[in-house]
């Protein structure tokens, strides 16, 4: 019998809780997410213990789901394409200072709060990074048709094509992931608030994952949709989750539920920053996913995202270490003065009357089949 594609969640669904779990991580973030919080940023502040929490909750996703399902590339070049997608969009991540750190949530999610929370920064990012992925887009279209007669089989054992193999290998992988997060925490010298904000912090990373593994949220699926596939199915569900967070923000703030972002008076180096998102969205093309996707799309068992996220965090760390000049020169230039928030220009209800009335439209224009990953 035939498995069928597992379906996943529409953009209406997606949206709303994944906006409301923003809200709740950045409000998490401005409470426990502080230099004295020690325990609970030394955690993570980890990348192996942050991303294998995000991993693990799309993996629970797509196993209760019947996704999940070991994928290896019946060739070497998408390894390859991988590999150097996940070290350009790691260096651009630097040099637009928006690489993952202690706020790791907020860092990965970074085009949705970043621009719901009106911060210029946020729709600078949006604007280049689609900007590279459009031309991206060009060049992997291009650069897969020149290589499809020099391409080599991929190897792949026996053990991965079956699926009792695949599932023993994960769970493998699952308990000494498991292990090593026992023993974080064990040895984590906090107070009782501070160990019940590391269990928070868990369960939070957690449906982070598989939130964005059953709603496919991926700015590489986005942008190939547009550029590549003339689709918007992955579009709608970034554009909606924007919109939503955005009137959650605007509500919790009108109901006193918590104080508005604090933004920076003034981008800094705003060269920088549209250089390094450019390189971003070049980098997501290849490596076929995002920060997001790539973690989602490896939590399904996608081998050629494990690549990439190793490619990845290769740039950030290389880039960090080659330029370290780079990281505290993120100024304003002389001369280029542009404000940090968009309300020098436009009030906070105008703001969102717009973002919400544009993006019925576009809704109503854009209209598209829905296929599966």
């Amino acid at each position: 019998m035939s498995v069928q594609p597992a379906r996943h969640w529409s953009y209406l669904i997606t949206g709303p809780l994944l906006a409301m779990l923003l809200i709740v991580f950045w409000i998490f973030d401005r409470q426990f997410l502080t230099p004295q919080a020690t325990a609970v940023t030394r955690l993570l502040e980890s990348p192996v213990l942050t991303f294998g929490l995000i991993l693990a909750g799309a993996y629970i996703s797509a196993f209760l789901s019947g996704d999940f399902d070991i994928r290896a590339p019946l060739t070497y070049e998408p390894l390859l394409f991988a590999f150097g997608g996940g070290l350009v969009m790691g260096c651009g991540a630097v040099l637009a200072a928006m690489s993952v750190h202690s706020v790791v949530l907020f860092n990965l999610a970074g085009i949705f709060n970043l621009t719901a929370f009106m911060a210029t920064k946020g729709w600078i990012y949006a604007f280049c990074m689609i900007a590279g992925g459009f031309l991206g887009s060009r060049f992997f279209v291009y650069l897969t048709l020149k290589t499809a007669d020099a391409r080599k089989n991929f190897f792949i054992p026996r053990g991965l094509q079956e699926k009792k193999g695949q599932r023993i290998i994960f769970y493998a992988f699952a308990a000494i992931f498991l292990a090593m997060l026992a023993v974080k925490l064990s040895f984590a010298r906090a107070a009782l608030p501070q160990k019940h904000a590391l269990a928070a912090a868990v369960l939070l990373l957690i449906a982070f994952g598989a939130i964005t593994e059953r709603g496919t949220v991926c700015m590489s699926s986005m942008l190939k949709e547009w550029f590549i596939a003339r689709s918007s199915y992955v579009w709608k569900t970034v554009l909606f989750t924007i919109m939503c967070l955005a009137a959650l923000y605007q509500l919790g703030l009108s109901a006193g539920w918590y104080q508005p972002a604090a933004l920076e008076t003034d981008v800094g180096n705003s060269r920088l920053l549209a250089i390094g998102s450019f390189l971003m969205g070049v980098g997501f093309i290849f490596a076929d996913g995002c920060f997001i996707g790539s973690l989602w799309k490896a939590g399904q068992g996608n081998i050629v995202n494990w690549v990439g996220i190793y490619g990845m965090l290769l740039g950030i760390g290389v880039t960090r270490i080659v330029l370290p000049g780079v990281l505290p020169a993120q100024q304003v230039a002389a001369g280029w003065r542009i404000p940090g928030s968009l309300t020098a220009w436009l009030p906070a209800g105008i703001f969102l009357a717009v973002l919400w009335s544009l993006g019925m439209i576009l809704f109503a224009v854009f209209r598209s089949r829905k296929y599966h990953y």
